[in-house]
């Protein structure tokens, strides 16, 4: 079971924007910079292609900066924006055709969002048994 990880501030998924022109995804480049961040973290492992998959996933949301030195937020849970649903679905998509084949082999979702000093997003993907 590897642990892949995606330094910074986590993502929340942002729906595709349509316009006279077209459709588009306002977040292309960073998907595609953290599909290369998966991709390198892989190394030679194939894409999972079978399923019942179980997600685990902890985002790390940063501590804001007006938060008083005295208040410890630190490994506390984070309530607030943006929704966690959003945030996996983001992981889900960038994970999609690098660590798993398909998103929908997914089966079971744990997932938490806490406080800490540096933000990050940590996840595994694992079968299910």
């Amino acid at each position: 079971m590897k642990t892949y990880i995606l330094h910074g501030k986590p993502i929340a998924l942002k729906r595709a924007r349509i316009t006279k022109f077209g459709s588009y995804d306002p977040q292309r480049k960073e998907k595609g910079e953290h599909r290369a961040l998966l991709y390198n973290q892989r190394g030679n492992i194939m894409p999972i292609s079978e399923g019942p998959l179980e997600l685990v996933v902890t985002f790390f949301m940063p501590i804001p900066k007006s938060t008083p030195k005295k208040k410890k937020l630190q490994d506390t849970f984070h309530f607030k924006r943006p929704d966690i649903d959003n945030l996996i679905k983001y992981i889900l998509d960038v994970s999609q055709g690098v660590i798993i084949t398909d998103d929908s082999l997914i089966s079971t979702i744990i997932a938490d969002k806490v406080y800490d000093k540096e933000p990050r997003t940590e996840f595994t993907i694992h079968k299910v048994e």
